[in-house]
């Protein structure tokens, strides 16, 4: 079953179209499934909620554009504010407990912020930023070939989903938080042919309840930011289990990055066939250090960690770490081209700390003054194989450890 909408008329509320859509979304849920279309045109909208067997589909010139009124955008969930800030604003599409499920067509998804207008981070953690989709413990979900603008937040957040498919998902957003893609406890994810320039990290697999993250796949995708390209954890205490990522252009800042800082587990992690454009000085970074170094807590184990037949075009480094009582274990970064056109500085830039919520004992050796090309503390198991370093600093060593 079939029904099309078509834009609403000139002086229609946000708050009429928000229930319009709404109507017919949940009349072919009673009827057992369908498809809703909007034809092209804007429609203003509050958060709308996606009913079982139902698919949303947003046909070519067709925009839906988050209202800016707090008042239509139900809170989302619970969040730990010490981790995560800024996260009960609602969602322009949200969905709890649904299957079978979609977003697709080429039309496009407007989160509302403007990308002149991005405020600063500290602003923006005042004011109201709905994400664009939030969906908890769905399963059999869908977002295909749509176009996803003006993020405020978060854009696809997905929390304890099973059985995920984005492909071809084009995404453009510059505000502080506006990630792309984060999979948050979610199980047998598919991220593919997705082209990202986000605010914040691109993908970001999180754990934020302790949920297993696990059977996630990333290929044939095009990631760009300032921030992080591709990420596990964070913001996160359960475990990360069987995870790949193949067939990646990178360009930006942190590439390839795992943080464990709340306890759990990253293990059976691959990454293959990578193009990495970076600016950053350490844009492949394995990090299991506590969050805060004075809570006496374990930060977690990392282990079983393969990157392989990577390009690399940039004058950063590799920066691998555990703790002394959980080293990093079973490392192996195979077949890496690295060429770099300036030497290391003779002040070079600490690790990232990979969130704004961490903090490390300032007594700790400076690691990063060790004029090598991969840094390796606490680390069990490591192998390097098949290197290549080019460039004004491919004299420096390969390894150093600690």
């Amino acid at each position: 079953m079939q029904i099309s909408l078509d834009p609403p008329a000139n002086g229609e509320t946000a708050a009429a179209t928000t229930a319009s859509i709404q109507r017919a979304l949940d009349t072919y849920h009673r009827q057992g499934g369908g498809t809703v279309t909007l034809q092209a045109g804007r429609y203003l909208s509050g958060s709308l909620t996606m009913p079982s067997g139902v698919t949303l589909h947003l046909a070519h010139g067709s925009r839906l554009v988050a209202a800016d009124d707090p008042t239509l955008f139900p809170a989302l969930a619970d969040h730990d504010e010490k981790l995560t800030a800024n996260a009960r604003s609602g969602a322009l599409l949200q969905a709890r407990g649904a299957e079978d499920i979609a977003i697709t067509g080429s039309g496009t998804l407007d989160g509302g912020g403007e990308w002149d207008a991005a405020p600063d981070w500290q602003t923006a953690q005042g004011i109201f930023r709905p994400a664009v989709s939030y969906f908890e413990n769905c399963r059999d979900v869908d977002f295909t070939g749509i176009r996803i603008v003006g993020s405020k937040w978060w854009t696809l957040h997905l929390r304890r989903c099973d059985g995920v498919r984005i492909r071809g998902v084009r995404i453009r957003s510059n505000w502080p938080n506006s990630d792309g893609i984060d999979p948050d406890g979610c199980r047998n994810v598919i991220i593919s042919d997705c082209d990202l320039l986000c605010g914040d990290d691109c993908i970001v697999a999180k754990s934020t309840q302790g949920d297993p993250c696990e059977n996630i796949v990333v290929t044939n995708c095009i990631l760009e930011t300032e921030k992080a390209c591709f990420k596990l954890g964070t913001e996160s205490r359960g475990p990360f289990r069987n995870i790949a990522i193949s067939n990646c252009v990178m360009r930006g800042d942190v590439c390839f990055s795992l943080y464990m800082k709340d306890g759990g587990i990253m293990e059976n992690i691959t990454g293959s066939h990578l193009i990495m454009d970076t600016t950053a000085p350490f844009p492949i970074l394995i990090d299991a250090m506590p969050r805060d170094y004075r809570s006496g807590l374990p930060a977690g184990t990392i282990r079983n960690v393969q990157l392989s037949h990577c390009v690399v075009r940039g004058n950063g480094r590799v920066w691998l770490e555990g703790s002394a009582d959980a080293p990093l274990e079973n490392i192996r970064l195979s077949t890496i081209d690295w060429s770099m056109d300036e030497p290391l500085p003779e002040n070079p830039l600490p690790k990232p700390l990979g969130s704004a919520r961490v903090i490390l004992d300032p007594a700790r050796p400076a690691y990063e003054r060790e004029p090598t090309q991969v840094i390796a503390v606490n680390v069990r198991g490591l192998r390097l194989e098949g290197w290549s370093l080019t460039g004004c600093g491919a004299t420096r060593p390969l390894l150093s450890e600690a």
